[in-house]
């Protein structure tokens, strides 16, 4: 069975993934999306813990759609798990470590899961196609950031204006242009 990983960022799932989860299994995918601690359990070790339980749940081909602080925490565990990713795609990704005036917490997250040069060519080298979304108006990873992350893995950048971070304060509910990367990588017609 074809499966998407579902993997939020800092603050938990955001609303576009449950809207993702259900237009996925229309098309017949399993999608497997675990709720990782979220705000100061965004640790590395915390997360990595909980990944290693979903076991078989990760086996096989896999499409990885990743929120905010899930992309660089992906690109770190992939170092060490031989997860078979065929199709990556970014939601306001970051794999530069920032600082945001006023939030410590969140700056001790960003640092936890920050991938490492080696752990960015081994994603590079591992997973074919690489997509970023993002969007001119994020009001918490600094555009130049996003930016940035899109040339660090060599990915295909789509920018989105005024989608914010996708996340509450965005009040986002649907993103179909992941469905339409899907699609097109699958070569299912839209």
């Amino acid at each position: 069975m074809k499966k998407v990983l579902l993997l939020h960022g800092y603050n938990g799932i955001p609303q576009i993934f449950y809207w993702l989860k259900q237009e996925l299994e229309k098309m017949q995918y399993m999608v497997v999306m675990p709720d990782l601690p979220p705000r100061e359990g965004v640790r590395y070790s915390i997360w990595k813990k909980e990944m290693d339980q979903l076991g078989n749940e990760l086996e096989g081909e896999l499409i990885v759609v990743a929120h905010s602080a899930g992309n660089p925490f992906i690109i770190r565990y992939l170092q060490k798990h031989n997860l078979d990713i065929k199709l990556y795609i970014g939601l306001v990704g970051f794999s530069d470590v920032y600082k945001m005036e006023g939030r410590e917490d969140l700056y001790e997250a960003v640092k936890s899961v920050a991938p490492t040069q080696e752990e960015l060519e081994n994603f590079k080298q591992k997973v074919k196609k690489r997509y970023c979304i993002f969007s001119d108006n994020d009001h918490i990873v600094p555009f130049e950031i996003l930016q940035k992350h899109v040339e660090n893995i060599a990915g295909i950048g789509q920018m989105i204006p005024n989608i914010g971070h996708m996340g509450r304060k965005s009040n986002l509910q649907k993103i179909p242009e992941v469905v339409e990367i899907i699609k097109e990588n699958e070569g299912i017609k839209c």
